[in-house]
C-alpha cells in the first residue's frame, strides 16, 4: 500500500509538471513582482516601510542619490573657498590653489510599485574651504545644507554628512557633530564643519582626495536610512618645503607676482624679458620650473655663472644706476637659469616720470630676441625684495623641486 502511493505521488507531480509546460510557464515565472526588483538609476533604494504613511500614499520605495549642482545664488561667507562657491561653472568642485567649493545636489525620491517618481527633495550640499584655514598640514570645511524644492508629500527629510580622505590623511567626525540635520521645505543649516588632517612624513608629499557620505531618510519611512557620496578636490600635502608642512589644490599652476610700484626695475625687467625674448620665460605658456640644487641651496653658483664668471663679467654700476646689483631672470632658482652671463641680453630698468614701466628700459648690450636670458641693473634692495617675494611664494604657493610655475608682473 505504501508503494503505492509512492506512485500515485509520483504521477501527480509529473502531470502537474506537464500542466505547467503546456501553460508555457518556466521557473523564470516565479521570480518576485516587478515592484520587489531594486529600482535602477536612482541610487540607493529601500523598500517602504509595511503600514507606514508613505506606503499609504503608494510609495514602494524611498530612494536617495546625489549630482553635480548648479551654481547657488548666495553662499554664506567665510572663507575663500565659499567666493568660489556661486562660481558660474558645471563643474561640481570650484577651485584656485589654495581654495575650493563643493557643490551637490542631495535627491530624495519616492517611487510608485511601477518605480515611477510620485515625490521627491532636492537638497544642496556646499562645501568651501581655504587650505589655509588651520595650521600644517591640515584644513578644514565650511559646511551648508539647504532645500532647494521638495513637492508636498514630502514633509521633510534628514541629513547626516560625513568624509573620509584617500592618501596620507585621516578625516574629522561629521558634521554637525553626526546628529541627523532635519529639513522641512524652504529650510537650511548653516556651521557644519569637516576637517582633515595630512600624516605626510618629511621630505614626501602625499595626494589626498576626500569622499563625502550623506546618510539620510524621508520622513515617515522610518527607520530606513539610505546613503549616497561624490568625490571631493584632488589635494597635494606635502612636507619638502620649509619648516611645516601644508596643502594645495592640485590641478592649478602656481604663482609668484610682482609689483612694479613694490619693486620697481626688478619687476620691470622681468616684464621686458617676457615681452621681448622668444622665450617669453614665466608666461602662462612658458612657466619656469622650480630648480632645488642641495649642494647649492641659495642658488651661487649658478648666480656667478650668469653674473661674475666668464670673459662677459655683469659690470655693476655702469650704467649709472646707484646700489647697482646683477638681477638675472630667468632666476638661478630655476630650471631654466643659471645661464653663462656672455649670452644675456644686458638692460637698465628706469623710471619715467615717476613710473615703472618697459617703456623705460635700455638695451645695453646684445640683442637677439632668442637669447635665454637678461642681466638687469638694478638697485640691490629692489634685487633682494623681489628675491624674498619669491621666496614667500614658493612656501605658500607650496612649490615644489621640478614644479611648473607661472611669473606675473601687475602695475
Amino acid at each position: 500500500m505504501k508503494h503505492l502511493r509512492r506512485g500515485l505521488a509520483a504521477v501527480a507531480s509529473l502531470a502537474f509538471t506537464a500542466a505547467l509546460c503546456a501553460a508555457g510557464t518556466s521557473t523564470a515565472a516565479a521570480a518576485p513582482p516587478t515592484s520587489r526588483t531594486t529600482p535602477q538609476h536612482h541610487g540607493t533604494c529601500t523598500r517602504t516601510a509595511p503600514g507606514s504613511a508613505l506606503q499609504h500614499q503608494g510609495a514602494a520605495w524611498t530612494c536617495l542619490r546625489a549630482e553635480p549642482a548648479p551654481a547657488p545664488a548666495s553662499v554664506r561667507a567665510g572663507n575663500p573657498g565659499a567666493d568660489l562657491c556661486t562660481n558660474d561653472s558645471s563643474d561640481p568642485v570650484v577651485s584656485t590653489r589654495k581654495a575650493y567649493c563643493t557643490r551637490h545636489l542631495v535627491l530624495y525620491e519616492l517611487l510608485d510599485d511601477k518605480q515611477a517618481v510620485i515625490g521627491h527633495a532636492d537638497v544642496m550640499v556646499v562645501a568651501a574651504s581655504s587650505m589655509a584655514s588651520l595650521s600644517g598640514a591640515r584644513w578644514s570645511e565650511d559646511v551648508s545644507a539647504y532645500v532647494t524644492e521638495m513637492t508636498p508629500n514630502v514633509t521633510g527629510v534628514t541629513l547626516s554628512l560625513s568624509s573620509t580622505c584617500s592618501g596620507q590623511c585621516t578625516a574629522g567626525p561629521p558634521a554637525w557633530g553626526g546628529a541627523p540635520v532635519l529639513l522641512h521645505s524652504g529650510q537650511g543649516k548653516d556651521g557644519g564643519t569637516l576637517t582633515y588632517t595630512s600624516t605626510v612624513g618629511k621630505g614626501f608629499h602625499s595626494q589626498i582626495q576626500p569622499t563625502y557620505r550623506v546618510d539620510g531618510t524621508i520622513l515617515g519611512a522610518a527607520p530606513r536610512t539610505t546613503h549616497t557620496e561624490w568625490l571631493g578636490p584632488e589635494v597635494r600635502c606635502d612636507d619638502e618645503i620649509g619648516n611645516s608642512p601644508g596643502c594645495i589644490v592640485m590641478g592649478h599652476l602656481a604663482n609668484v607676482t610682482f609689483s612694479k610700484s613694490v619693486y620697481h626695475g626688478a619687476a620691470v625687467a622681468y616684464e621686458w624679458a617676457q615681452k621681448n625674448l622668444s622665450g617669453k620665460f614665466g608666461d602662462a605658456d612658458h612657466p619656469l620650473e622650480r630648480f632645488v640644487d642641495p649642494l647649492d641651496p641659495d642658488n651661487r653658483n649658478r648666480r656667478a655663472t650668469t653674473c661674475d664668471r666668464g670673459p662677459l663679467r655683469f659690470v655693476r654700476g655702469a650704467t649709472g644706476v646707484p646700489n647697482d646689483s646683477c638681477d638675472e631672470y630667468p632666476f638661478a632658482s630655476s630650471y631654466q637659469g643659471g645661464n653663462d652671463g656672455a649670452l644675456c641680453v644686458d638692460i637698465t630698468p628706469r623710471q619715467i616720470s615717476g613710473v615703472w614701466d618697459v617703456t623705460g628700459v635700455t638695451v645695453n648690450r646684445g640683442s637677439p630676441p632668442n637669447a635665454p636670458c637678461i642681466r638687469a641693473h638694478v638697485d640691490n634692495d629692489d634685487n633682494k625684495a623681489a628675491g624674498g617675494e619669491l621666496g614667500r611664494a614658493v612656501q605658500s604657493d607650496r612649490i615644489l623641486d621640478s614644479e611648473w610655475y607661472q611669473v606675473i608682473i601687475v602695475a
